[in-house]
């Protein structure tokens, strides 16, 4: 949802208008444990307000498919978007393993506590790793970039 990492996940894969604001209804995000990013889960009556990246070209899928890496796979669920159409919206969805979630993650409190560094995180991982390595170097150099972290 930050403007700046999309930039720099997408760079120009996208356009001005692509990216729109959507709720997702009966779901609720967590905090991913011993991370600081988001787990979206189902929870009856909860609420998510996000985006929707809309008609993706190719390239903005691998983009970002090689931004959040090969530990995640695809799955959909239904959004409303502000006009009130509802579509279909596929997300990275972080594991099927049995998770303890017990912290909600909001992104108010992620603008204050992780944005800087993970935008600058994001800049450096994109611009040297995009086209030039397999996914497997790429998280090694993402784990390098963990330091910026401390």
């Amino acid at each position: 949802m930050d403007p700046e990492v999309r930039s720099h996940v997408f760079e120009d894969s996208i356009i001005p208008g692509q990216v729109v604001p959507a709720v997702a209804y009966d779901h609720q995000t967590f905090t991913y444990p011993g991370e600081t990013f988001p787990v979206l889960v189902p929870e009856a009556g909860s609420r998510v307000l996000g985006e929707v990246l809309r008609n993706p070209t190719a390239e903005a899928l691998a983009r970002m498919a090689f931004y959040e890496g090969d530990e995640y796979g695809m799955a959909s669920l239904d959004v409303e978007l502000s006009d009130g159409q509802v579509l279909t919206a596929h997300y990275n969805q972080a594991t099927d393993e049995e998770l303890t979630l017990t912290d909600p993650w909001c992104f108010q409190q992620w603008l204050h506590s992780e944005r800087d560094t993970l935008v600058e995180m994001c800049r450096q991982y994109m611009q040297r790793c995009w086209g030039k390595m397999s996914v497997l170097e790429a998280d090694a150099v993402w784990q390098e970039l963990q330091s910026l972290r401390s």
